[in-house]
């Protein structure tokens, strides 16, 4: 018979018990064995641990008791018929499981708990110290059990009547503990494998050949909606997945996959995954990994793509124009709003999106860059929304996710939105309407949760009348605008933008100039910056580059930064004056300057005199900062 207490929680040891089992000596106690036999002689004193000390005892002990006591019920019968006893004990003395003879067991009070006296300091002997007195009337011996490095995890006693005894039982008695010590190596490896499965990321199914659900990691559970928190026994998987698709063609095929985006229709939802999955050896099954599409977007958008790396504090300027722009683009970082950026190239757009980002509550999420401009007309929608399988010649056999579906949860910046072509236009309407994206070739909708800001220099007014911008489009995305000013409009700000590009490039380039000279500075400060921002950190690393001393000079300075153009000012009687010069970059400049003059600032027809259409004109006036009105007003 059998005498145990409850069951015992499956939780690791604590510290202070780690440390005590590991600084247990390996001699065997000879007090315990006296203490045993005694017992069997029914000469022994009764010493037991309260109910709540023997819990304690337990729980602390509850990984040898989990390799023993299976093995030791193996052995019941036979001790039970030879009247003898099987006791496993703590490494304290302390009994915490028997198995054998219930009546021996009762008279010599051999129950859990019972602690064994001689604990505190036993007196060593021999590790495989055998009770063998053949006066006595009870053979006892006693193997320790390890476990990890060695250390001693508790103590296997034998306890026979004399006449039962022989030379194999010593052996027998260490057969048993090895067999225990082999179990326990099992359970922590099993143990092992079962903690390192939970503690993936990614969701882990084992299937049998015929698709049966062997095992299932708390991810996997949760993905496929698997009730319980059992690894065995969860049926086939096509009781959770419908069809068991594509599991089952995956073992029908014998087909080895690795990373493939796969559509699950998990009970009445339709659920993507990433999905890999491996053959186990001599046709065992098979093992499957699922990987959350949405937090695999999020990591190739981290490594691959865009990231927000400036916030407000990187943009610099002091003038009210600036101050005002900042204000604006930190109101919107405080909600969702849909925000058009609108200034000319170079003023610092993105840095806005970057910064508005970063201010928001979505920092955490992707930030997507897509430049409007740049993208093939033909591939326009495929980007911007991703398109299946087979939607088209050389598409990929997975399908691709859109830019919207990758910065789904963050916030996608859409550069030079008014370059978009009207189909897209359409479907970009219709995403942030109803805040889903269906993919190009597709017959679903997912929905995302996309923050937009959007930039633009061209006028989306006049591209609106002229019937290349939707209106309600346009509508959509100014419900928020912040116009970006140009250099020109905050030459205050200029001396600081100069001083911090020129730090950034001495350091970078590990130049010791440490200043501009006062021509180098007003010459700087003299310019209309056509480029704005871009062209001014492009001359100052050219001009640290080109430095000879540790001031820049005028002389490190492009030449027509030397001819003191005057900044166009209102009060200005001629538009004229303020371009002169001899290179070709000024001849261009008084050309244009020359035909508004004869035009009246007509657009239409300084184009055509200048035989160049009207959306290239409006380019290079905003190239040499030239206003156009300016040459209306004069003759008014």
């Amino acid at each position: 018979m059998t005498y145990q207490t409850t069951a015992h929680r499956n939780q690791p040891p604590r510290e202070e018990d780690e440390a005590r089992l590991r600084v247990v000596k390996p001699e065997l106690p000879e007090g315990w064995r006296k203490s045993l036999t005694a017992r069997a002689a029914g000469c022994g004193s009764e010493d037991a641990l309260p109910p709540s000390g023997l819990n304690t005892v337990l729980e602390a002990n509850h990984e040898v008791l989990q390799a023993a006591v299976p093995i030791m019920k193996e052995y019941e019968e036979c001790f039970m018929r030879e009247r003898g006893l099987l006791a496993l004990l703590s490494p304290d003395g302390v009994l915490l499981h028997g198995t054998g003879d219930a009546a021996l067991a009762e008279s010599a009070g051999f129950r859990p708990g019972t602690v064994l006296p001689g604990t505190v300091r036993p007196e060593a002997v021999s590790e495989k110290g055998r009770g063998e007195d053949a006066s006595a009337r009870w053979g006892c011996w006693i193997e320790p059990l390890r476990g990890g490095k060695r250390r001693i995890m508790g103590f296997l006693a034998l306890l026979l009547p004399r006449a039962a005894c022989h030379a194999a039982t010593p052996a027998l008695l260490h057969a048993i503990a090895a067999n225990i010590n082999n179990q326990h190596h099992v359970h922590d490896l099993l143990s092992d494998q079962s903690a390192v499965l939970e503690l993936l990321t990614d969701g882990v199914v084992i299937l049998d050949r015929r698709g049966g659900i062997k095992a299932a990691n708390a991810h996997a559970r949760r993905m496929l909606d698997i009730p319980g928190e059992e690894n065995t026994s969860l049926g086939p998987i096509s009781d959770f997945v419908r069809d068991g698709a594509p599991f089952m063609q995956i073992l029908g095929q014998k087909r080895t996959v690795m990373d493939e985006e796969a559509t699950l229709r998990v009970g009445n939802a339709q659920k993507r995954y990433i999905l890999s999955a491996s053959f186990i050896p001599e046709d065992k099954g098979v093992v499957c990994t699922l990987a959350e599409t949405a937090r695999m977007q999020k990591f190739a958008v981290r490594t691959a793509g865009s990231k927000a790396i400036y916030r407000f504090s990187d943009i610099l300027g002091e003038s009210d124009v600036i101050v005002n722009a900042v204000q604006l683009a930190r109101v919107a970082a405080q909600s969702d709003i849909t925000t058009l950026l609108l200034g000319e190239s170079g003023t610092g757009k993105e840095l806005f999106a970057h910064a508005i980002h970063n201010g928001s509550a979505r920092k955490s999420g992707p930030f997507v860059v897509v430049n409007c401009g740049a993208l093939p007309r033909d591939l326009v929608q495929s980007e911007l929304f991703g398109y299946e399988a087979g939607a088209f010649t050389g598409a990929a056999k997975n399908g691709k996710p859109g830019k919207f579906e990758l910065a789904d949860g963050g916030t996608i910046f859409l550069d030079e939105i008014g370059e978009m072509p009207m189909e897209a236009q359409t479907n970009l309407l219709r995403l942030i309407q109803n805040k889903e994206v269906a993919r190009v070739g597709g017959t679903t909708t997912k929905s995302v949760d996309v923050r937009i800001v959007a930039a633009t220099n061209r006028n989306l007014s006049e591209a609106v009348a002229r019937g290349t911008f939707r209106s309600d489009l346009f509508y959509r995305l100014s419900v928020l605008v912040i116009n970006i000013p140009a250099l020109r409009s905050r030459s205050s700000d200029i001396a600081a933008l100069a001083a911090h590009f020129l730090r950034k490039y001495a350091s970078a380039l590990n130049r010791p100039i440490t200043g501009f000279a006062p021509e180098a500075l007003q010459a700087l400060r003299h310019y209309s910056w056509p480029g704005n921002i871009r062209e001014l950190e492009n001359i100052i690393e050219r001009a640290v580059n080109v430095a000879k001393s540790s001031l820049i000079a005028a002389s490190d300075l492009p030449d027509f930064l030397s001819l003191r153009q005057e900044i166009p000012r209102e009060d200005q009687s001629s538009p004229e004056d303020a371009y002169t010069g001899d290179n070709l970059y000024m001849q261009e400049c008084r050309a244009i300057i020359n035909t508004l003059s004869r035009c009246n600032g007509n657009i239409r027809l300084a184009a055509q005199e200048l035989g160049i259409a009207r959306s290239a004109l409006y380019g290079k006036l905003t190239r040499f900062g030239i206003d156009y009105a300016k040459f209306r007003n004069r003759y008014r």
